[in-house]
């Protein structure tokens, strides 16, 4: 029974925890620059995803916004260069429990800790002709540590959640000025 109850706390905890680090998304942006006068972009090498698919879908998906919104991806000498960085950071969350059987004032507690997975995507694109940052977004968010070692499920999951972050990121794209 102490067994279950113990197991019940944890649960509770870790999806607390889960449903606490949503995607968490910071931008800035030339507030200047006149974004309508861009018309192409090209890429340039960042620091890319170490598996070879998952930096393919996150251009894929960066190319998709860009071009929804009315620009063209060309292989060089485009009007603004993009890129993107993308880094996994280890780390550990704790929390204090009441010791299983012992609740009321004079209860014990213990630490939980756990092993948290998060990922930080950033894309960037600067102006190619004066070399100043136009705009910049990051995205930190927790991934699953639940690696099911079926290859082509987890890079579903990936690319699912690749596109999901690609799009909340470029709601916090500048809107560009109404050509008159």
């Amino acid at each position: 029974m102490v067994t279950k109850k113990f197991c019940l706390i944890v649960w509770f905890i870790l999806m607390a925890a889960s449903q606490a680090t949503a995607q968490k998304i910071s931008s800035g942006y030339d507030r200047a620059a006149d974004f309508s006068k861009f018309q192409t972009y090209s890429w340039t090498t960042g620091v890319p995803a170490k598996h070879p698919e998952i930096d393919r879908q996150i251009i894929a998906s960066v190319d998709r916004q860009l071009q929804s919104r009315g620009l063209r991806r060309v292989e060089d000498a485009g009007q603004m260069i993009v890129s993107y960085h993308a880094a996994v950071i280890n780390s550990f969350d704790r929390a204090t429990v009441a010791t299983p059987g012992t609740w009321g004032p004079g209860a014990g507690s213990m630490d939980q800790v756990w092993q948290v997975v998060r990922g930080s995507l950033i894309v960037e694109i600067v102006d190619s002709t004066t070399k100043n940052e136009l705009w910049r977004v990051n995205a930190l968010d927790t991934l699953s540590n639940e690696a099911t070692f079926n290859v082509s499920k987890d890079l579903d999951k990936a690319t699912k959640k690749v596109n999901k972050v690609v799009e909340k990121m470029f709601k916090y794209y500048p809107q560009t000025k109404a050509k008159s």
